[in-house]
């Protein structure tokens, strides 16, 4: 074994069925008296009842939380944790209003609560956003991730099938990528591959019936794993997060479909990880395994059936050729052409 550096980001996790009934313990633990609850305005209801335990500890409620981390969204964020004299928060949902608390733990170092009701991770990623395409601002701060994340497979039972086949496969694609990145390392790819095998033996239970609570388990069981390491920018996730954000197309279903694409391009340079896949999944062969994956979850195998039109391949292939791609196969401008033409069309990957 090669000598490799890891590092374990000092993030409290409480998982399993029931967790979230230790919130008031965990805002106990981090000293939060003066509790602001984030949510979208849809969720709004249900973040109260999930935060009921504390509500005496709540001094109000945000519920400014939309896709694509708006500016204005951020703006409201802070300025009601500073109006309310808040001495941390809680966050309650998935990728969008998870990915505003970061940018708003950033900007004003205050200390938070995830409880995270979807798969994609976002609360263990050291990175944040506001803002899209060319308006967009980022930053890599430590201080943008949770005091405690909890995740509680309860929570998730009512999520539609379709939004959680494609929040699943947000959390395969980190697994995938993080098996083949350049700073991968053993203890990485332990976690990865059992990310791989919970979400690919689970997301069909849950999908032929959402309210199967051992499947949810697993499921959320394996996107915290794989979302416990966040490889350098990789193919997949330089198109599903360029592409969506120039086109408007939804984040979760962006990465299923860049997925299986993203993975057989690098097919014949990562042949380890192609075996990690290959062996989690039960497939044949890894691209290929993760694209009827897509098709047995339902989910859209093309840009085009997320609503991207042909015309905008072109720009596509600039927005995407523009991001800095660390991978185990080099990647030039002809070779995004083909992969995003495939990945627009959503036939099976052939490379």
């Amino acid at each position: 074994m090669n000598r490799f550096t890891y590092h374990s980001d000092p993030i409290r996790i409480v998982f399993g069925p029931g967790a979230v009934s230790s919130l008031r313990a965990e805002a106990e633990f981090h000293k939060m008296s003066r509790l602001v609850v984030v949510c979208s305005k849809s969720r709004a209801d249900f973040a109260r009842r999930v935060t009921a335990s504390v509500a005496d500890r709540c001094v109000g409620i945000c519920d400014a939380s939309s896709p694509n981390m708006p500016r204005e969204a951020f703006d409201r964020i802070v300025a009601d944790l500073k109006r309310l004299n808040a001495d941390g928060f809680i966050v309650v949902g998935g990728g969008s209003p998870i990915g505003l608390a970061k940018a708003a733990a950033a900007a004003t170092k205050l200390p938070y609560i995830a409880v995270v009701t979807t798969y994609s991770g976002s609360e263990m990623a050291a990175r944040w956003y506001v803002g899209v395409a060319d308006k967009r601002i980022s930053g890599d701060d430590r201080a943008c991730l949770p005091a405690t994340a909890i995740y509680d497979p309860e929570l998730t039972l009512d999520l539609p099938a379709r939004m959680s086949a494609a929040s699943g496969m947000n959390a395969m694609a980190h697994a995938v990528e993080s098996l083949y990145g350049i700073d991968t390392n053993p203890v990485v790819q332990t976690m990865a591959e059992e990310a791989v095998r919970r979400l690919g033996a689970s997301l069909p239970r849950v999908v032929d019936n959402p309210r199967d609570l051992a499947a949810r388990t697993d499921a959320l069981y394996g996107a915290w794993l794989a979302a416990n390491f966040r490889s350098e920018v990789g193919l997949e996730h330089a198109i599903a997060q360029r592409v969506r954000q120039w086109f408007n197309l939804d984040h979760a279903h962006t990465h299923a479909v860049a997925t299986p694409y993203a993975v057989g391009f690098n097919g014949a340079a990562a042949p380890d990880a192609m075996e990690r896949i290959k062996r989690a999944l039960g497939a044949a062969d890894a691209a290929r395994g993760l694209y009827d994956l897509n098709v047995r979850l339902g989910l859209p195998t093309g840009l085009k059936g997320l609503g991207m039109r042909e015309e905008d391949i072109a720009k596509a292939v600039e927005v995407v050729s523009a991001v800095k791609i660390a991978h185990p196969r080099p990647v030039n401008k002809a070779d995004l052409a083909e992969i995003i033409r495939q990945a627009y069309f959503g036939e099976p990957p052939q490379f």
